[in-house]
């Protein structure tokens, strides 16, 4: 491995970016890549300090390349954790393209949603019980709301954390995977089922039970986390033997695959389509069971 150049090195390595000959710009880029994140600082600040077209394109397209180049590599590293952590998982998902959200904050915001959760929850031990509760604290206590449905509406930002965090406002799919990781610090067994557009979370009977048979209740993120029964959802289940209930690393790469698709088909910003792609790419497929290709996005859409 190359040693990192030191401050004056990647100044100018920095500065002769506005290179017109194509060979040696991407030289010079490729070198930036190479060093990864202690580069991003020195393009954030070079962007400021010189002006024309030509110098700012290069800057924004560079730096949001190198966020997603280093959302990936983060990634990859975190899918091969022992146990990762589902938050950590969405959070170096959100932050390729938005890296001014600091980590300690995620954390120290949903460490207090966990706290304000517990003594909501641990009152009973009804697990149908703790689902009510649990339902009325993340919605109403919290506030967290669907912004847009997936099938109907499209907005970028309602994929990721930071309209969580600021405006407690997602999409369905951000919803669940919120939802689930609220649930699970709290003890409940919740769990995304890994359906193509419909955004329903399995509760299963304890947290070691992974199994579709194990399925006691269902909960539609879309309702205000409506509890239905199995018995409600059970010719669902025997029609659609490919359904199957997400790990943590497969609810993220589920989550993914559903933005790829969403972006490829409404997005407008051809860059922002690659970016996604790149982190598809990087994280996966979690199952080809249920193809996206061909599912139409409109409300009918729905498997239930």
């Amino acid at each position: 491995m190359n040693p990192i150049p030191g401050h004056s090195e990647l100044e100018a390595l920095v500065g002769m970016l506005d290179e017109t000959d194509t060979e040696i710009y991407q030289t010079l880029k490729d070198a930036l890549f190479s060093i990864g994140e202690e580069a991003l600082p020195y393009l954030e600040k070079a962007r400021l300090q010189k002006s024309g077209s030509l110098w700012q394109n290069r800057m924004d397209a560079l730096i949001s390349e190198l966020q997603v180049e280093i959302a990936c590599k983060k990634l990859s590293a975190w899918k091969g954790e022992a146990s990762p952590n589902l938050l950590k998982g969405f959070y170096l998902l959100s932050s390729a393209f938005y890296s001014d959200l600091p980590w300690e904050r995620v954390c120290s915001e949903f460490n207090r949603l966990h706290g304000d959760c517990w003594f909501t929850t641990g009152t009973t031990d009804s697990l149908s019980r703790k689902l009510a509760l649990f339902n009325n604290f993340f919605f109403n206590q919290c506030g967290f709301r669907l912004g847009t449905k997936i099938v109907s509406d499209y907005n970028f930002a309602d994929f990721f954390l930071p309209n969580l965090l600021n405006l407690r406002q997602g999409n369905d799919r951000s919803l669940a995977l919120a939802y689930q990781y609220l649930a699970e610090r709290n003890g409940l067994p919740v769990f995304l089922l890994n359906l193509p557009v419909v955004n329903l979370l399995a509760c299963t009977s304890d947290v070691e039970s992974v199994s579709k048979d194990d399925i006691r209740y269902c909960i539609d993120i879309t309702h205000q986390g409506s509890i239905i029964n199995r018995t409600a959802v059970e010719p669902v289940f025997s029609q659609q033997k490919q359904i199957q209930i997400c790990n943590t690393v497969q609810a993220l790469q589920d989550f993914t695959r559903l933005l790829n698709y969403i972006v490829a088909a409404r997005e407008t910003n051809p860059l922002r389509k690659q970016a996604v792609k790149k982190l598809h790419d990087c994280l996966g497929a979690s199952s080809d069971n249920f193809p996206m290709s061909g599912i139409p996005l409109s409300d009918k859409d729905n498997l239930f």
